[in-house]
């Protein structure tokens, strides 16, 4: 019964800090669904540290627990960072691509001399 309610619900409310982080834990670990939480205080911190993408809106103490925090008090923060996250794994996908072929061809001219 709790994986069908995780499924229907759509806004929790009045939470308490360990229910948000249980909740979090939850729709990752039951359902297998990333899930990114965004808060602004102390009582988010865990929520923050257990969500796949944590984004503190305050520059408070849940800044410190959140991987990802941002001076805009809104969410429209999120879509630049899933921009430029895509973007740094591009990156890091072609870098990785050429140190190898990089490593090959070194390894090739050693064996033709």
């Amino acid at each position: 019964m709790f994986n069908a309610i995780l499924l229907k619900g759509m806004v929790y409310a009045r939470m308490s800090p360990d229910d948000k982080a249980l909740l979090v834990e939850a729709l990752q670990d039951n359902l297998q669904i990333n899930c990114g939480m965004c808060g602004d205080g102390a009582n988010d911190c865990g929520a923050l540290k257990s969500a796949a993408l944590g984004i503190s809106l305050s520059e408070a103490e849940a800044s410190i627990a959140a991987p990802f925090t941002s001076k805009i008090q809104n969410i429209s923060c999120v879509v630049t960072l899933l921009i430029e996250g895509k973007a740094a794994m591009a990156t890091s996908f072609q870098l990785f691509k050429f140190i190898m072929l990089y490593g090959a061809i070194q390894l090739i001219s050693c064996t033709l001399i």
